[in-house]
């Protein structure tokens, strides 16, 4: 199978603001936060994305006719056309790569960033927005979102590489596939038939120029809303929930079209 696609980078229409209280004793207040900022942060991914206490994304599947929100976990047909937005609380490098499957085995191509759009750094109200249409094969196509705290070299020099305009994505070659599969714990893509958004974690033994992948917590939106998705490096004693030098974090949009 194979995406059309293509992909921009626009900012968000408005902004949001979040309004504090003059504490009437300054070093006490430094003091307070300092001792109850677990006690009264909401420690949920939408919670941390909010507040910005870690380092968080929300993630959107919209119908590009209608606007409206879908759920990534239903089924879509050829005439769907889809919006994906990845919506970012801090700055960092976003790296997306589809995993395509046919009997003749597995190809991967790099879809952001592409020879449309060579930079790839993700800043806070500017979302990435990803429109998909699907071709006539069904599947379920896998699209594994890589965000790093540094530029990745070897994925970056394929923009060097086999790229196509009229596509606008990269085919990676043997060896840099190799190295994405095991930087994502990808050992067997051809069996993930489950649509949905899930967490990955790099394999054991790889060591990718050092990189390794974060921990990190996914839930849908407000009351549940199946339609949004955030992902969020949870906060625990000792860390303080943001993406450091050769960090990563990773998750895979699986959609299954039929």
């Amino acid at each position: 199978m194979k995406l059309k696609l293509s992909l921009t980078v626009a900012s968000l229409g408005g902004v949001l603001l979040f309004g504090y209280a003059s504490a009437p004793h300054l070093g006490m207040a430094a003091k307070l936060n300092s001792a109850c900022r677990t006690a009264q942060t909401d420690l949920t991914p939408r919670g941390l994305y909010i507040s910005k206490a870690a380092d968080a994304m929300l993630v959107k599947v919209l119908d590009v006719k209608s606007g409206a929100p879908v759920s990534p976990t239903q089924q879509f047909t050829t005439d769907d056309r889809l919006k994906l937005v990845i919506e970012s609380n801090f700055q960092g490098y976003a790296y997306i790569v589809d995993v395509e499957i046919s009997k003749g085995g597995e190809k991967r191509f790099m879809l952001y960033p592409n020879p449309r759009e060579v930079n790839n750094r993700i800043k806070p109200n500017e979302p990435l927005q990803l429109f998909v249409a699907f071709d006539e094969k069904p599947a379920t196509e896998v699209l594994q979102v890589i965000i790093s705290h540094d530029p990745i070299d070897y994925l970056s020099a394929a923009l060097n590489s086999k790229c196509s305009e009229a596509e606008n994505r990269c085919l990676l070659d043997g060896p840099t596939a190799t190295r994405v599969a095991a930087l994502v714990g990808d050992k067997n893509s051809g069996r993930k038939e489950t649509p949905g958004i899930f967490a990955k974690q790099s394999v054991s033994s790889q060591k990718q120029s050092g990189l390794r992948s974060r921990d990190i917590i996914l839930a849908s939106g407000k009351d549940s809303d199946a339609n949004e998705t955030y992902v969020a490096i949870p906060l625990k004693a000792g860390d303080d929930g943001r993406l450091k030098a050769k960090q990563v974090v990773v998750f895979e949009m699986r959609l299954k079209h039929v």
